[in-house]
């Protein structure tokens, strides 16, 4: 109990001379004066700094964080809170600056979100962009080898010569695939068309295809294929012509006058329905550094600047095969020596099937074997095409087939020959002047007639980029074909939609 307690208690207990005598023991009322005023400056001293403490509180709940509550020299019960809360607005404080810090983390993230899906639109316009320049006149470089190849009365020679022409462009064809679809390779999301292909028609062809730089060179270039290998392969012949012309490329490439490169193919093992293949490069060339052999197969490496000025190349070609085995479910190695030469190992799986040199003529036929129509009109199809060589193209495989066609440049023609004419199909570009093709499929597929709003649209596009197919699906094109196509393709495409 506080003195004033017991001053308090006395009062109430005791009478005024009773009070006086209580003191005589005591203190005395000047005492308790004493006493009394200096509790009420104590009370006071503490109702002013409680009222700082009120303060305060209210401006920190105000949002006010950078002021502290004072701490006094009597380290009494206030300044024990004091400290307390102090403390605390320092924790608050740090919370604070962690949430900013986290803010602007946060707001940099957006920001390269935001640049990153800029970046990434800019290179879709760009891989479009270069898809359409590029595939373009490939289309008419391979579609015509194609119609010229059907050609019965073609001599052997001449034969020969175009199937060169075709080899090379559908190599082409994938390389620029891969190159202009970057997202598809970096993903590795590359599609294979597994057939029935010729091994030794392919690698015969492959050798003719370089034998010019071969004999300019004097390289002694052999090709050896083991009798186990059968001689019909199930897979993707564009890959596997892909692999050996990038490996033979480099070959030719690195090695010297006079010098040797040879091409084996054995038959490894056979396992689990898949045939595996054993397929080797070996070459007396210039040779990889030691130090070099692990990057190799990294994009636009080269073993130096020197090599890259004096061989030329973008040093993709390795790492783009390298992509193409691993998705084959095969695997690659490299042994090399520099001045010595360089030896590619690929083991590759290919899956049983019918290995009879005979049934590959049928099995060859068979593949490319079209839907018969089963119809007596003519179909009547309409092409919108701005570019001239195309549209002749179009125009003599659909003439081929028996079908009529109706050719306009652009998609404002397209709407208006739609409008006023009746086809089974619309064959429909999308990069054209004017209008393009998923403005003009827009309009058809919202005409009042119901037929012609449901005509079958087949977009024949040389852009062909994820974004392109989505966008030709959300304009309602019934189907997409890339340039450049095969013929039986088209045809199949068409009769399959018409018959609908």
């Amino acid at each position: 109990m506080t003195k004033l307690e017991e001053i308090l208690a006395l009062v109430r207990s005791i009478n005024a001379d009773e009070f006086q005598e209580q003191l005589t023991n005591g203190d005395s009322l000047d005492d308790v004066h004493k006493e009394l005023l200096f509790l009420a400056e104590k009370i006071e001293s503490k109702k002013k700094r409680t009222d700082v403490i009120i303060e305060h509180i209210s401006n920190c709940y105000a949002g006010d964080f950078f002021n502290y509550l004072p701490i006094s020299d009597a380290q009494d019960e206030l300044d024990v809170f004091c400290m307390g809360f102090n403390t605390y607005i320092e924790e608050l404080k740090a919370v604070m600056v962690s949430e900013n810090l986290l803010e602007t983390s946060n707001k940099k993230l957006v920001e390269e979100k935001e640049r990153s899906e800029q970046l990434a639109m800019a290179r879709d316009e760009f891989l479009s962009s270069m898809s359409h320049e590029i595939r373009t006149p490939l289309n008419g470089i391979l579609g015509f080898t194609d119609l010229l190849l059907k050609n019965p009365s073609l001599d052997a020679d001449s034969k020969k010569q175009l199937d060169y022409i075709k080899m090379s462009g559908d190599i082409l064809l994938v390389i620029i695939n891969d190159i202009l679809d970057l997202a598809k390779i970096e993903s590795g999301q590359i599609a294979l068309y597994e057939k029935p292909f010729d091994l030794p028609k392919l690698t015969q062809l492959i050798y003719d295809t370089f034998s010019t730089k071969v004999q300019e060179k004097a390289i002694d270039f052999k090709i050896a294929i083991d009798k186990k290998v059968p001689v019909i392969l199930n897979g993707d012949s564009i890959r596997v012509s892909q692999i050996l012309f990038n490996l033979i490329s480099n070959a030719v490439k690195f090695t010297p006058v006079k010098g040797k490169i040879r091409l084996k193919i054995k038959f490894d093992k056979e396992e689990a329905g898949f045939h595996y293949i054993k397929v080797t490069v070996k070459d007396s060339g210039i040779g990889i550094p030691s130090d070099s052999i692990d990057t190799i197969f990294d994009p636009f490496i080269q073993v130096s600047n020197d090599t890259a000025r004096k061989y030329g190349g973008t040093g993709l070609g390795l790492t783009i095969i390298k992509k193409i085995i691993t998705i084959m479910k095969g695997d690659i190695q490299v042994e090399s020596k520099l001045g010595v030469g360089t030896k590619f190992i690929v083991n590759l799986p290919f899956a049983k099937g019918n290995t009879n040199l005979g049934a590959s003529k049928s099995i060859a036929k068979k593949d490319k074997l079209v839907i018969p129509i089963k119809r007596d009109e003519r179909i009547k199809v309409l092409l919108a095409e701005d570019n001239r060589i195309n549209q002749i193209l179009v125009q003599k495989v659909l003439s081929k087939f028996n079908f009529d066609c109706v050719t306009v440049d652009n998609g404002v023609l397209a709407v208006e020959a739609v409008i006023n004419e009746n086809f089974d199909i619309i064959l429909m570009d999308i990069m054209m002047p004017i209008m393009n093709g998923y403005e003009a499929t827009s309009i058809i597929r919202n005409l009042e007639d119901k037929t012609k709003k449901n005509i079958p649209i087949v977009a024949l596009t040389a852009v062909v980029t994820g974004s392109v197919i989505e966008a030709c699906s959300s304009v309602g094109i019934d189907r997409h074909l890339s340039k450049p196509f095969e013929s039986e393709e088209l045809y199949n495409v068409i009769i399959e939609l018409v018959s609908k």
